[in-house]
Protein backbone atom coordinates (compact mmCIF):
# COMPACT_ATOMS: atom_id res chain seq x y z
CA UNK A 1 0.00 0.00 0.00
CA UNK A 2 1.09 3.30 -0.82
CA UNK A 3 0.36 6.51 0.83
CA UNK A 4 1.54 10.36 1.05
CA UNK A 5 2.26 11.93 4.26
CA UNK A 6 1.95 15.95 4.06
CA UNK A 7 3.14 18.29 6.50
CA UNK A 8 3.01 22.30 6.93
CA UNK A 9 4.87 24.42 8.78
CA UNK A 10 5.19 27.73 10.19
CA UNK A 11 8.86 28.58 9.89
CA UNK A 12 8.61 32.06 9.78
CA UNK A 13 6.60 32.64 13.15
CA UNK A 14 3.77 34.54 10.83
CA UNK A 15 1.37 32.44 11.96
CA UNK A 16 0.74 31.15 8.73
CA UNK A 17 1.99 28.04 7.04
CA UNK A 18 4.58 28.62 4.92
CA UNK A 19 6.61 25.22 4.40
CA UNK A 20 5.09 22.25 2.56
CA UNK A 21 6.76 18.74 3.39
CA UNK A 22 6.01 15.81 1.18
CA UNK A 23 6.62 12.39 2.56
CA UNK A 24 6.15 9.40 -0.10
CA UNK A 25 5.55 5.86 1.88
CA UNK A 26 5.20 2.32 0.63
CA UNK A 27 3.84 -0.38 3.24
CA UNK A 28 5.61 -4.11 2.77
CA UNK A 29 3.66 -6.90 3.60
CA UNK A 30 6.19 -7.38 7.03
CA UNK A 31 4.28 -3.75 7.90
CA UNK A 32 7.28 -2.21 7.43
CA UNK A 33 6.81 1.92 5.70
CA UNK A 34 9.65 2.88 3.74
CA UNK A 35 10.25 6.52 2.96
CA UNK A 36 10.54 6.39 -1.03
CA UNK A 37 10.34 9.68 -1.54
CA UNK A 38 10.53 13.10 -0.19
CA UNK A 39 9.55 16.86 -1.60
CA UNK A 40 9.94 20.43 -0.20
CA UNK A 41 7.96 23.38 -1.28
CA UNK A 42 8.00 26.99 0.40
CA UNK A 43 6.26 30.26 0.35
CA UNK A 44 8.90 33.20 0.99
CA UNK A 45 6.09 35.99 0.95
CA UNK A 46 3.19 34.48 3.47
CA UNK A 47 0.93 35.08 0.35
CA UNK A 48 0.02 31.12 0.46
CA UNK A 49 1.68 30.83 -3.13
CA UNK A 50 4.65 28.70 -3.40
CA UNK A 51 7.52 30.30 -4.57
CA UNK A 52 10.51 27.80 -4.18
CA UNK A 53 10.33 24.00 -4.24
CA UNK A 54 12.32 21.05 -5.03
CA UNK A 55 9.95 17.99 -6.36
CA UNK A 56 12.23 15.52 -7.81
CA UNK A 57 10.62 12.92 -10.18
CA UNK A 58 7.50 13.42 -8.29
CA UNK A 59 5.30 11.58 -10.37
CA UNK A 60 7.42 8.63 -11.06
CA UNK A 61 7.89 9.12 -14.51
CA UNK A 62 11.53 8.80 -14.72
CA UNK A 63 12.45 12.02 -15.28
CA UNK A 64 12.54 15.41 -12.97
CA UNK A 65 10.79 18.14 -15.11
CA UNK A 66 8.57 20.82 -15.35
CA UNK A 67 5.51 18.90 -14.77
CA UNK A 68 7.01 17.52 -11.30
CA UNK A 69 7.67 21.17 -9.72
CA UNK A 70 4.20 21.94 -11.44
CA UNK A 71 2.42 19.08 -9.71
CA UNK A 72 4.07 19.67 -6.50
CA UNK A 73 3.41 23.18 -6.57
CA UNK A 74 -0.19 22.97 -7.53
CA UNK A 75 -0.57 20.35 -4.26
CA UNK A 76 1.26 22.93 -1.88
CA UNK A 77 -0.44 25.82 -2.53
CA UNK A 78 -4.13 23.71 -1.81
CA UNK A 79 -2.28 22.39 1.10
CA UNK A 80 -1.47 25.89 2.57
CA UNK A 81 -4.85 27.16 2.45
CA UNK A 82 -5.99 23.96 4.42
CA UNK A 83 -4.67 25.71 7.93
CA UNK A 84 -3.43 22.41 8.63
CA UNK A 85 0.01 23.62 9.77
CA UNK A 86 2.63 22.98 13.14
CA UNK A 87 4.90 25.79 14.55
CA UNK A 88 7.97 26.31 13.83
CA UNK A 89 9.65 23.04 13.07
CA UNK A 90 7.37 20.49 14.73
CA UNK A 91 5.67 17.83 13.17
CA UNK A 92 2.48 17.25 15.00
CA UNK A 93 0.02 17.84 12.78
CA UNK A 94 0.33 15.65 9.12
CA UNK A 95 -2.42 14.58 6.52
CA UNK A 96 -1.99 11.08 5.50
CA UNK A 97 -3.63 10.26 1.67
CA UNK A 98 -4.44 7.43 0.54
CA UNK A 99 -5.88 6.17 -2.84
CA UNK A 100 -8.95 3.41 -2.08
CA UNK A 101 -8.81 0.99 -4.27
CA UNK A 102 -10.71 -2.12 -3.97
CA UNK A 103 -8.00 -4.20 -5.91
CA UNK A 104 -4.60 -3.01 -6.23
CA UNK A 105 -4.35 -3.65 -10.00
CA UNK A 106 -7.91 -1.38 -10.59
CA UNK A 107 -8.00 2.32 -10.75
CA UNK A 108 -8.33 4.33 -7.91
CA UNK A 109 -12.67 4.30 -7.03
CA UNK A 110 -11.85 7.51 -4.39
CA UNK A 111 -9.28 9.58 -2.28
CA UNK A 112 -9.04 10.03 1.77
CA UNK A 113 -7.75 12.82 3.40
CA UNK A 114 -7.03 12.04 7.15
CA UNK A 115 -5.76 14.76 9.44
CA UNK A 116 -3.66 13.65 12.15
CA UNK A 117 -2.62 15.33 15.26
CA UNK A 118 0.28 13.83 17.24
CA UNK A 119 -0.72 14.85 21.12
CA UNK A 120 2.61 13.98 22.17
CA UNK A 121 6.15 12.89 20.38
CA UNK A 122 5.51 9.46 22.80
CA UNK A 123 2.09 8.52 21.44
CA UNK A 124 0.77 7.91 18.35
CA UNK A 125 -1.47 10.71 16.05
CA UNK A 126 -4.95 10.43 16.81
CA UNK A 127 -7.48 11.11 13.64
CA UNK A 128 -8.66 14.74 14.12
CA UNK A 129 -10.91 14.47 11.02
CA UNK A 130 -11.49 13.40 7.33
CA UNK A 131 -12.02 14.73 4.11
CA UNK A 132 -12.87 12.17 0.74
CA UNK A 133 -13.63 12.52 -2.84
CA UNK A 134 -15.25 9.32 -4.42
CA UNK A 135 -15.68 8.24 -7.90
CA UNK A 136 -19.36 6.89 -7.56
CA UNK A 137 -19.53 5.39 -10.97
CA UNK A 138 -16.14 3.90 -11.59
CA UNK A 139 -15.44 6.78 -15.00
CA UNK A 140 -11.85 7.50 -13.67
CA UNK A 141 -13.49 10.80 -12.39
CA UNK A 142 -13.95 12.24 -8.26
CA UNK A 143 -17.34 13.77 -8.68
CA UNK A 144 -18.63 13.78 -5.29
CA UNK A 145 -17.26 15.18 -2.24
CA UNK A 146 -17.03 15.00 1.50
CA UNK A 147 -18.67 18.32 3.17
CA UNK A 148 -16.33 19.15 6.22
CA UNK A 149 -14.09 22.58 7.03
CA UNK A 150 -10.83 22.03 5.65
CA UNK A 151 -10.35 25.75 6.08
CA UNK A 152 -11.01 25.44 9.49
CA UNK A 153 -13.31 28.83 9.10
CA UNK A 154 -16.06 27.35 11.12
CA UNK A 155 -18.37 26.41 8.20
CA UNK A 156 -18.06 23.98 5.89
CA UNK A 157 -19.21 25.39 2.41
CA UNK A 158 -18.70 25.30 -1.28
CA UNK A 159 -14.49 26.73 -0.52
CA UNK A 160 -14.03 23.63 1.45
CA UNK A 161 -15.27 21.35 -1.14
CA UNK A 162 -13.15 22.91 -3.87
CA UNK A 163 -9.98 22.57 -1.30
CA UNK A 164 -10.90 18.84 -1.22
CA UNK A 165 -11.31 18.44 -5.05
CA UNK A 166 -7.96 20.22 -5.35
CA UNK A 167 -6.46 17.67 -3.18
CA UNK A 168 -7.76 14.66 -4.29
CA UNK A 169 -7.14 15.54 -7.92
CA UNK A 170 -3.77 16.48 -7.47
CA UNK A 171 -2.58 13.48 -5.20
CA UNK A 172 -3.81 11.11 -7.96
CA UNK A 173 -1.71 12.97 -10.54
CA UNK A 174 0.84 12.55 -8.47
CA UNK A 175 0.45 8.71 -9.42
CA UNK A 176 1.38 7.99 -5.87
CA UNK A 177 -1.36 4.27 -5.80
CA UNK A 178 -0.96 0.74 -5.87
CA UNK A 179 -0.14 -0.27 -9.69
CA UNK A 180 0.08 3.09 -10.85
CA UNK A 181 3.73 2.71 -11.54
CA UNK A 182 6.42 0.13 -10.35
CA UNK A 183 6.89 -0.68 -6.89
CA UNK A 184 10.16 -0.15 -5.47
CA UNK A 185 11.70 -3.60 -5.77
CA UNK A 186 10.43 -3.62 -9.62
CA UNK A 187 12.20 -0.64 -10.62
CA UNK A 188 14.78 -0.63 -12.77
CA UNK A 189 18.50 0.88 -11.64
CA UNK A 190 19.11 4.48 -12.58
CA UNK A 191 14.84 5.48 -12.90
CA UNK A 192 14.91 7.03 -9.08
CA UNK A 193 17.92 8.92 -9.29
CA UNK A 194 16.47 11.86 -7.11
CA UNK A 195 14.87 9.34 -4.48
CA UNK A 196 15.78 10.17 -1.26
Amino acid sequence: MRYLKATAQDRSGNGMADTVILHFYERHSAGVDELVHEAVAVDMDADEVVDFQFAGDINGDGKSDVLDSWLLKAFANTFLKLNWFNDGERWRRTLAIVAIQNEAKDPPSGVQLNFLDRRSPLRKPILAYQAAGDDADDNGVLESFSATDVDRNGVADKTDKALIRSMCNTFLALKWYDQARPTVSERKPGVDQCVI
